[in-house]
């Protein structure tokens, strides 16, 4: 190794499920495409309780759905 770190936020090889751009480690989608979201869908995304991962669901699923991120709406 190089002894440089990747720094906070880094890009990597995974892309954005919805437009397959490079995302930031760790986040659901780039930046460009959280922004499209709904201010209510962001609040309810970011939540981290035990229904965080049945919202993620209803993310993917919306995306598979090729729906405009726009028209989301997190219902658990």
């Amino acid at each position: 190794m190089t002894g440089q770190s990747l720094p906070r936020g880094a890009y990597t090889a995974t892309p954005c499920r919805s437009c397959r751009n490079p995302k930031p480690v760790r986040w659901y989608l780039c930046g460009a495409c959280w922004a499209a979201l709904p201010e209510l869908a962001r609040r309810a995304l970011n939540k981290r309780d035990g229904k965080a991962l049945a919202r993620l669901r209803e993310l993917h699923a919306h995306i598979d759905s090729e729906q405009p991120l726009e028209d989301l709406e997190i219902t658990s």
